[in-house]
């Protein structure tokens, strides 16, 4: 009797179609899921119930979706447990990230917002400086290091981050923070005849101020949904 040499070939293609058919009904559903999760947990994150939008983050990123959108929702869940204050979280998210996608601007300036604001100035300079390595051209890491620098009681090096900052502000005609980036080096060499934790409290608002401005007018992760 002949046997057919095109028969194992057959059954491995065969074998082949009948898995997609089963798995195609469950990508689809897969993904469908991931994109539900996801529209919730933007919805409860833009109306800043973020007890509730962390547990939806989680469950986006749960649902395995594109990496794209596992670096949006993550994030956007680093950012969340910073607003509810659980900073040690935030800060580990934050690294993990930088550890991930390690070019990537918007993990590093996460890190370095988490890093000054748990007041460990001299590891937030050093994210900072990488906000800066990776956009040259955004003034706002500048002045994120320079106040890191003042916290790490580096008072000149400081000042020499706000100059270059103004520069920046002054070419894309900042004149908001150019102005800022001015006052807080008359206040730096103000405070010089004052002990050093004199400032704290003007520090760590400026800080907050930095992260609150990044937030707002500089972060844009729309891009990573299309």
């Amino acid at each position: 009797m002949k046997i057919n040499s095109n028969f194992p070939r057959l059954a491995i293609i065969t074998f082949y179609l009948l898995v997609s058919l089963f798995l195609l009904p469950s990508l689809a559903l897969s993904e469908e899921s991931y994109k539900s999760l996801l529209e919730k947990a933007r919805n409860l994150d833009k109306d800043e119930f973020f007890e509730d939008a962390v547990k939806y983050w989680q469950k986006t990123l749960d649902a395995n979706p594109p990496p794209d959108i596992i670096l949006y929702a993550k994030l956007k869940l680093t950012n969340a447990y910073s607003r509810l204050g659980k900073l040690d979280k935030t800060a580990e998210m934050s690294k993990a990230l930088t550890e991930s996608n390690p070019g990537h601007y918007d993990s590093w300036f996460h890190h370095a917002n988490a890093l000054a604001a748990l007041q460990q100035y001299s590891q937030a300079l050093e994210a900072f400086k990488q906000t800066v390595i990776l956009n040259p051209k955004e003034g706002l890491g500048r002045v994120g290091l320079a106040f890191a620098y003042f916290g790490d009681r580096k008072p000149d090096s400081a000042i020499e981050e706000f100059k270059k900052a103004m520069k920046i502000f002054k070419a894309k005609k900042n004149i908001s923070w150019y102005r800022d980036c001015r006052l807080a080096i008359n206040q730096i060499k103000g405070f010089a005849r004052f002990p050093p934790n004199f400032a704290d409290l003007w520090l760590e608002k400026n800080l907050k101020r930095v992260q609150d401005t990044y937030l707002k007018a500089v972060l844009d992760l729309e891009s990573l949904l299309n």
